[in-house]
């Protein structure tokens, strides 16, 4: 009788933290490609059915006051072009997050969740014989 209320007990834990929620209104979060192109940096994702670039983040990793954040885009995307950085300026030798959140619209409409997707890029710059180069940090 005591193993079945431990199981009972440990079960019901479990279910009140959250372990086994179904439903989950939270966005996916993804890696994001990272490259660079004739010095910049090129983000992409890919996007699904209507999704559309709401919300751009560009954050330099350990310093908080060199990041931007640009809100309510509804911007039109697509996976054969790098997102823009709105001309935020990159530093050699710096590591950088780059996240884009994705959201559909008729997702969204219908009560869909989650109606977003996060995809996230995390890389330090590097010179190579004048040549900008990511390396990914994970």
């Amino acid at each position: 009788m005591t193993m079945k209320k431990t199981l009972l007990v440990c079960a019901l834990a479990f279910l009140v933290s959250g372990c086994f929620h179904s439903g989950d209104p939270r966005a996916k979060h993804y890696r994001a490609p990272v490259t660079t192109v004739a010095n910049n940096v090129c983000v992409t994702v890919q996007p699904e059915d209507d999704e559309r670039i709401i919300t751009i983040r560009i954050e330099e990793v350990g310093n908080d006051s060199n990041g931007i954040v640009k809100y309510d885009l509804n911007m039109p995307v697509s996976s054969d072009k790098c997102i823009t950085d709105f001309g935020y300026k990159f530093e050699i030798g710096k590591a950088y997050n780059f996240t884009i959140t994705l959201e559909s619209p008729s997702k969204k409409k219908k009560g869909i969740m989650p109606a977003a997707r996060i995809y996230n890029a995390g890389f330090i710059l590097w010179d190579k014989n004048s040549e900008w180069e990511v390396t990914t940090l994970y």
